[in-house]
């Protein structure tokens, strides 16, 4: 697996989900829960990341006045 810090967003997005699932089965034990988790931390933390970045290169354009402006959600 790529480095957390070099993933896509569709690599962290998709380790984050399996996370998910892995917590929700009930198979781990305690230990192997919290590497999960904390690995499920850092895929959250670089899909935030990818986002964040994707919604400053984000402009709104408006057709009334031909001009664009920034994204503001």
């Amino acid at each position: 697996m790529a480095d957390k810090q070099e993933m896509t967003f569709e690599e962290a997005f998709q380790a984050l989900e399996k996370a998910a699932e892995a917590l929700r089965s009930g198979k781990l034990g305690l230990e192997e829960s919290i590497e999960v988790y904390d690995n499920s931390i850092l895929y959250y933390q670089r899909c935030r990341q990818i986002l964040d970045g994707a919604k400053q290169k984000i402009l709104k354009y408006d057709p009334t006045t031909d001009e664009t402006e920034e994204f503001d959600r």
